[in-house]
């Protein structure tokens, strides 16, 4: 794809910022770019926590989904609940998610006090003798 200058506003501040964008692109997807370069207090914020999304995304997939050992990673089900935990965490809707996986692995997710989210995983081995 052919990449030429573009300018679009700042979605916080309104401020026209130019940057190297794609031809096709929309006019959101101009506004998203020109929102992730802007230096605006909000803008800076903004880009701040989609780092942390993504890094959070990233994590469950490290720990849980296609980038983990074979012998670790859940099933695709679990791993979207997860993915879908974080995008929920991000927005505001949940403080914390914990879901008891089958053969004591646990996954839990949260944010703390700096905003960071925090991407979990516990394995618990438990031998139990019953006559």
């Amino acid at each position: 794809m052919k990449k030429i200058m573009q300018t679009a506003p700042c979605r916080f501040c309104g401020q026209m910022v130019q940057f190297e964008g794609e031809v096709d692109l929309t006019d959101p997807q101009k506004e998203e770019l020109a929102t992730m370069t802007c230096t605006c207090d909000r803008a800076v914020e903004y880009q701040k926590e989609k780092q942390r999304k993504e890094k959070a995304l990233k994590n469950v997939s490290v720990l849980f989904g296609e980038d983990a050992a074979p012998e670790k990673r859940i099933g695709e089900g679990i791993v979207n609940i997860l993915r879908a935990a974080v995008e929920e965490i991000y927005s505001g809707g949940l403080a914390k998610v914990t879901l008891n996986l089958r053969g004591g692995v646990k996954a839990s997710i949260s944010q703390n006090s700096k905003g960071e989210i925090n991407v979990e995983r516990t394995e618990t081995k438990k031998q139990k003798l019953t006559e």
